[in-house]
């Protein structure tokens, strides 16, 4: 016979009854809406991050992070201070998002290198952002140019590499410095950015200069001009809507049996080759003025 005594004993020694575990908390949004997301290396901590954005924000994300895989299909990603971030293996991240309450900041470490740049400034003179709000009309093909020209530029570098410190003495994505690209990766952009047949000429005629002369320097001068120098300018490489011209700084001075010269004929030191759309150069000719505008700076630099 068992007393109440002996049972409620036999009660408090059982097992606790396990308890049904509870659902995964959804992310908390933190001042403006924003996913508190902890940092993570990979694909799926940005998809939480999508996931858990509020109304139109999330649809917004969704099709960024599309177009950005999209365009840079070797992207890699993670979430740092609750900001997702896309990068590329071996130069740092390009371009970040975060929420507001009013629109998706995009930000891209090197906007100011991008052509057209990004319209919103930062303290930051290398930082630009992309403010996007409800209803905006949102230019797919203009954020895949910058996306596309963004990936090609030294990106901002977080843990395992010397980076400058950032602004107010934090480094976030939003106030980072970082290393200024090189003239050679600012002509890269540029030639990625004229996505038609001027990008196609200038990356041929860029060609043809390094093979003319393998020592030559690229140069970025005047506020977004590829130039080339080797003792002094050889030429440069402007972009117009209707051509690409070759300015060529001591152009009069030399010798061009295939008149390869149709521009700027009038002055007394340079000579231009406008290049329109569907016209061929002569590339044989074109290295032969390379090399003797090189040899006329070499020349000149020798009787100083």
């Amino acid at each position: 016979m068992v007393t109440k005594a002996k049972a409620k004993k036999a009660a408090t020694n059982r097992a606790p009854k396990s308890k049904s575990p509870k659902s995964a908390a959804s992310p908390r949004l933190l001042k403006g809406g924003n996913p508190q997301i902890a940092k993570a290396e990979g694909d799926a901590p940005v998809q939480a991050y999508i996931a858990a954005l509020p109304g139109w924000k999330k649809e917004l994300a969704t099709r960024l992070d599309a177009i950005i895989m999209r365009t840079v299909p070797r992207v890699t990603k993670a979430v740092k201070w609750n900001s997702p971030l896309y990068g590329v293996e071996g130069q740092g991240w390009f371009v970040g998002m975060h929420a507001f309450t009013k629109y998706l900041k995009v930000t891209f470490f090197d906007g100011a290198a991008l052509r057209p740049p990004p319209p919103g400034e930062s303290k930051n003179d290398d930082v630009r952002h992309y403010h996007i709000h409800e209803g905006d009309v949102f230019d797919e093909a203009r954020f895949a140019s910058w996306v596309k020209q963004a990936s090609r530029l030294p990106g901002w570098v977080t843990s395992g590499v010397t980076t400058a410190p950032a602004k107010k003495g934090k480094d976030t994505p939003m106030t980072a410095s970082k290393k200024e690209p090189s003239p050679s990766q600012l002509i890269d952009g540029r030639i990625a950015e004229l996505a038609d047949w001027r990008g196609k000429t200038l990356a041929r005629v860029r060609a043809l200069i390094k093979a003319a002369d393998p020592e030559v320097e690229e140069t970025w001068k005047w506020r977004g001009v590829p130039v080339w120098e080797h003792g002094g300018i050889l030429c440069t490489g402007e972009t117009y809507k209707a051509a690409v011209k070759l300015t060529f700084a001591k152009g009069a001075a030399l010798a061009d049996p295939k008149k390869l010269f149709n521009a700027s004929l009038e002055g007394n030191a340079r000579r231009a080759i406008d290049i329109h759309e569907g016209e061929t150069l002569d590339e044989a000719a074109f290295k032969e003025l390379i090399r003797a505008a090189v040899a006329l700076n070499t020349s000149k630099a020798k009787k100083k």
